[in-house]
């Protein structure tokens, strides 16, 4: 019995270690606990490229993952693709010099998320609010909903300091350009080390409680 109590209590530790919410502020001073699945690159700028996979009219079907990245100087959005595909988050395909994106293959572990239906069928913006909301691409090609769209290839895209770059499938051959899904994955808001703290202490009880018993 002792044994099936300590692995229960490993495995709950490990759910909540596996779980990684980030308190991001953007350029518009709104932060928010994004659920980034993962980071690379180093530097004193940072960005967080959000992904849907999800292309469907109908009832949603699969939730948006976020990908963080640091650097120092100048760098591009292919620039922090490219690393996160070197770091073998995901892998990514493109054409025309690195300039547009044909897929971007992700295994979050419970789905493998690829646009293979339709390669190269993708809306690109950034926002610098975590709050801003994706809509359909307005006819000047200006913004998608809240967010701006990059017109241009995504090596010309600059990255900024505090801003969102969004990537989102869409099935322009098919009848759907405007699958406007994505969203930012928002953690609980709650103070993620309180919570974690308040978790051990609380298996640091039950143990206690079971030694007293005894």
């Amino acid at each position: 019995m002792k044994k099936v109590f300590l692995v229960i209590c490993f495995l709950l530790i490990g759910t909540m270690v596996q779980a990684s919410p980030y308190y991001f502020t953007g350029a518009s001073g709104n932060s928010a606990w994004i659920e980034v699945d993962a980071w690379t690159g180093s530097g004193e700028n940072e960005t967080i490229l959000v992904v849907d996979w999800n292309i469907y009219s109908g009832p949603y079907q699969t939730e948006s993952h976020a990908f963080g990245f640091r650097w120092n100087g100048t760098a591009y959005e292919s620039d922090m693709l490219d690393a996160l595909n070197d770091a073998g988050v995901f892998t990514l395909s493109s054409g025309y010099g690195g300039a547009f994106i044909y897929d971007i293959v992700y295994n979050d572990g419970v789905d493998n998320h690829t646009h293979a239906d339709e390669e190269g069928s993708w809306n690109l913006g950034s926002t610098n609010d975590p709050f801003a909301l994706w809509g359909a691409m307005s006819d000047d090609w200006i913004t998608l909903g809240d967010w701006y769209a990059n017109r241009a290839g995504y090596n010309e895209e600059l990255l900024a300091d505090g801003q969102l770059e969004g990537i989102n499938a869409i099935t322009w051959f098919n009848g759907d350009p405007n699958a406007y899904f994505l969203d930012v994955p928002f953690a609980a808001p709650v103070p993620i080390p309180g919570a974690l703290w308040l978790l051990g202490s609380g298996i640091i009880g039950l143990i206690g409680l079971r030694k007293r018993s005894k």
